[in-house]
């Protein structure tokens, strides 16, 4: 193998132009190309995300031109290659100006865009014409990736933004009809957004005239794409792999993209770590294989960084990805400054997370300058690695029912204010506020799915508000109702009491008797007798202290980690309402105990390697009900919660039911019992919430679609327990996402 540091696969980013000798596998299809465009100025290059639209142009079909196989007279062309990006004239310009003079200022470039508005294209063949008569000159453009126009000019809510889109199509076909110089238009689009075309008018005629579809390789071009680069620079190929890697192609999407990379990794597998001289097998192996590679190189990254900068990695991803209205999995580019508001990340913080993601021959994200501002564009380089990094697939999914959760809101705000809808209530609330809880949304992220974030965020707060006065009144009623019978007697004791004893005042008998009992239904019976007494509010705090004193029995009967951890939450929650001295003094203490007792159980479980032996044998068996007897063990520590939250999701498959009729924030008849919740009580039949651990009660089918109208060709089994991953509410009925056995 030779002993070069230089790598001769590309990895996820499209060849450049000139790398056309390490272009392998697509003769034909650039003579096809080049048989288009002599009959025809323009041309769309249309194909699947993966299909290698951009390299056949840019290492296939440019080369050739400059080989003088498009017109014979003339072998000198001026190139531009662009994107439309968030402002497409601009692009149009800067590109043809800097052919000319790539020191042009931008002042130069925007009065160049407000002379083509004015006089189309004229002004544009103004400038290229000298370069035609002096140099013999050809012109080709390049636009690439034209599917980013549909989401500049649908996604933005100004109309100028549409009216701008328009103008660029209307050049480029323009540029493309004249006769006055030769020059070709070639634009490249992913094939799924064929219909969005229609917006715009001659668009679609023009691609009735030209154009063409990128092929799927063939086995024997598949063959040259795999091994021709690493011959030239004395690789050696051993054929089990090349077999290999042409069979697994067969079973993945985005097969150019994932094989450059996985054949970037071999090679440096080889020339770093193995050395054995012949880029084979066990290479292929140690890189993940085709479905793993860039999912494992990925998440490499991730380990480079910080523990702070993890989150932010997470962020950042999610805002450059989208879930579009027809379940496309897409980018979604955004400037610089936005992520830098969208985080609270400092610039250089965040730049340092991008360039992780770019170094050592990674290239997942790119990095653009804006227009004419000081701005940059910060995009994904190929949507494959949405596709196969399984953690960013997780991230988006999490976005994606984020963003739903949020629209979800904003409607029943507009319900509300347009009086069709009351305040949220019950588990309608409950889920709302578990979001906005766990997800801290901020104006800049609502901004890109619905426009009413102040106006849902009121909404939501006068229902939280609603929602918690009924609760306290709801445990004020029940506790009262504990003492009802007492209160009965106590009254009758005190009438006899008052009626022989003179009294400094039966307020004060009250309390005195209340505070002898010490116990629910004398402080009850107090404040039914005088709620606005002058020791109602001391009253009202021994019973309100009442769940913090149960808590703790439950925690002392359980002896777990977990167990006390429930009772400092709950602590930590009613710790503002202890003003009764004896009732805080209890508090203190027990929450002292309750720290000193997990710091013994967790050097306890520490010392005898519970958790570790815990979770060893969860991976060993390494199935779903493994990992969630894992999660809801509460003999152990669960430090390996997370990873095993993230092989459910690799293992496990997701789908959707009907899960029963919600009643009182319950399921009379539900399909699962809850078997645990993370850090909060529970019954049985409770609505689920997000990451409880179920088991099922009834046979029912598992379908694809929160529709329930597709059918996954699987079924809940009685007894069997399943990871509850969303929940859905429409009226009284409940949905379901569950995570299952595939």
């Amino acid at each position: 193998m030779s002993e070069k540091t230089f790598n001769p696969y590309v990895g996820l980013r499209p060849f450049r132009d000139d790398e056309n000798l390490l272009f392998f596998g697509r003769d034909e299809q650039t003579l096809e190309l080049l048989q288009r465009l002599h009959s025809n100025r323009f041309s769309a290059v249309v194909g699947s995300s993966g299909s290698g639209k951009s390299s056949l142009i840019r290492a296939g079909l440019i080369p050739a031109l400059k080989g003088g196989f498009l017109v014979e007279n003339s072998s000198h062309w001026m190139i531009a290659i662009m994107k439309p990006g968030q402002n497409p004239m601009f692009n149009l310009a800067k590109t043809i100006l800097h052919q000319i003079d790539p020191t042009i200022e931008n002042s130069e470039i925007t009065s160049f865009i407000t002379q083509i508005k004015k006089e189309g294209v004229s002004a544009v063949l103004n400038v290229l014409e000298p370069l035609r008569k002096n140099k013999n000159a050809n012109f080709f453009l390049l636009v690439d990736q034209f599917e980013e126009l549909f989401r500049f000019s649908l996604k933005q809510r100004d109309v100028s933004y549409r009216t701008e889109a328009i103008d660029f199509v209307n050049t480029i076909l323009k540029l493309s009809e004249q006769t006055r110089i030769p020059l070709y238009v070639v634009l490249t689009m992913r094939s799924d957004f064929i219909g969005d075309c229609a917006q715009f008018f001659g668009l679609p005629e023009a691609l009735n005239r030209s154009q063409y579809l990128v092929p799927r390789l063939n086995r024997l071009n598949l063959k040259k794409v795999i091994e021709g680069p690493a011959k030239l620079y004395g690789g050696n190929f051993n054929p089990a792999l090349t077999s290999r890697l042409v069979n697994d192609l067969g079973e993945v999407k985005d097969e150019l993209p994932l094989v450059q990379h996985a054949l970037m990794r071999i090679w440096e597998y080889e020339n770093n770590v193995d050395k054995n001289g012949e880029l084979d097998l066990n290479d292929y192996k140690q890189i993940g294989g085709i479905e793993n590679a860039l999912s494992t190189h990925a998440d490499e990254a991730l380990k480079e960084l910080k523990s702070d900068e993890l989150p932010l990695a997470k962020a950042l991803f999610q805002a450059l990805t989208t879930i579009d209205e027809n379940g496309r999995k897409t980018r979604r580019p955004a400037r610089l400054s936005d992520l830098k508001e969208l985080t609270g990340a400092s610039k250089e913080k965040l730049q340092h997370v991008i360039n992780t993601f770019i170094k050592n021959n990674r290239s997942f994200l790119v990095v653009d300058k804006i227009g004419d501002s000081n701005d940059e564009l910060i995009d994904i380089s190929h949507e494959s690695l949405i596709r196969h990094w399984k953690t960013l697939n997780a991230w988006v999914d999490e976005e994606s029912e984020a963003a739903i959760q949020y629209i979800r809101l904003c409607d029943a705000y507009i319900a509300n204010k347009e009086n069709r809808k009351d305040l949220l209530s019950g588990r309608e609330f409950e889920i709302a506020h578990e979001w906005y809880k766990k997800f801290r949304p901020n104006k800049l992220w609502a901004s890109r799915y619905n426009d009413n974030f102040e106006e849902g965020m009121k909404y939501l707060s006068d229902s939280a508000k609603v929602y918690n006065k009924k609760k306290r009144n709801e445990r004020r009623v029940k506790r009262v109702k504990k003492g009802s019978l007492y209160t009965v007697i106590a009254l009758a004791f005190f009438g006899l009491f008052s009626y022989f004893l003179l009294k400094p005042s039966i307020d004060q008998m009250d309390w005195n008797t209340a505070k002898s009992k010490n116990n629910v239904a004398g402080f009850a019976t107090y404040l039914e007798s005088h709620p606005k007494g002058e020791y109602a509010e001391i009253a009202q705090n021994f019973l309100d202290s009442i769940n913090l004193q149960e808590a703790w029995q439950v925690a002392k009967t359980a002896n777990t980690v977990k167990g006390y951890q429930k009772y400092l939450n709950l602590a930590a929650i009613e710790k503002d309402s202890l003003n009764n001295i004896l009732q805080f003094s209890r508090f203190a203490k027990d929450t002292a105990t309750a720290r000193s007792t997990i710091e013994t159980l967790k050097a306890k479980i520490a010392n005898s390697n519970l958790d570790e032996n815990a979770w060893n044998t969860a991976k060993i068996k390494n199935n779903l009900a493994s990992y969630l007897g894992y999660i809801k063990n509460d003999s152990i520590l669960g430090t390996h919660n997370d990873d095993a939250h993230k092989k459910i999701k690799e293992i496990g498959k997701s789908g959707f039911l009907y899960c029963g009729r919600a009643a009182n924030n319950k399921i009379p008849d539900p399909v699962f019992h809850i078997l645990y919740r993370k850090d909060s009580e529970f019954t049985r039949n409770d609505i689920p919430k997000i990451n409880d651990i179920v088991q099922a009660t009834k046979n029912r089918y598992i379908y694809n679609d929160l529709a329930v109208n597709h059918k996954s060709g699987y079924s809940t089994k009685t007894g069997n327990i399943y990871l509850i991953k969303s929940v859905s509410l429409q009226a009284n009925a409940v949905f379901v996402e569950i995570v299952y056995d595939r």
